[in-house]
């Protein structure tokens, strides 16, 4: 019947002018594909995954001051290092942090409970520069805090004292 024409004259009306305003497209930034060996930045000097091999640590990448290693047994962990700031001030304060001194080697700070989210654990050094940090970024179990620890057993002699 009148129905093709109707579908016609319906597309070509909504040609002639009446537009939806699209939302502004921002540019995204390029994709970069996690490396199978971490970029040679100061966190990533601090960890060797072959000193701890009982986690299986492998695939490391790494943004400006932290350097994240998967694991087949204990899920993800980060090396983190920041300058100017102390451990309370690196930490962010999610529900339930629970805080407890610690000494490693010849640095002092804290182990951190729920770090990031229930589960989660770090390990965060002062030495005179700032802090060095390594999180545990699932409950792994709940190894995450002594996973954390082993982990910052690796990284501690590299501190500077």
């Amino acid at each position: 019947m009148h129905t093709p024409r109707l579908v016609v004259l319906t597309a070509a009306l909504g040609l002639s002018g009446c537009t939806l305003a699209a939302p502004e497209v921002k540019p995204m930034e390029p994709f970069v594909a996690p490396s199978t060996t971490p970029s040679d930045t100061p966190a990533c000097r601090l960890f060797d995954p072959a000193q701890l091999t009982e986690h299986r640590f492998h695939n490391g990448y790494a943004n400006a001051s932290s350097c994240f290693w998967l694991s087949d047994d204990a899920g993800p962990v980060v090396v983190s290092l920041r300058e100017g700031v102390t451990a309370e001030q690196y930490l962010a304060k999610p529900d339930r942090l629970k805080t407890s001194p610690i000494t490693i080697g010849r640095h002092s700070g804290l182990l951190a409970e729920n770090s990031r989210g229930t589960g989660t654990c770090g390990v965060v050094l002062t030495h005179p520069d700032g802090v060095a940090a390594a999180e545990m970024l699932t409950e792994a179990g709940g190894r995450a805090c002594e996973i954390a620890q082993a982990v910052m057993k690796v990284v501690e002699p590299k501190l500077p004292s």
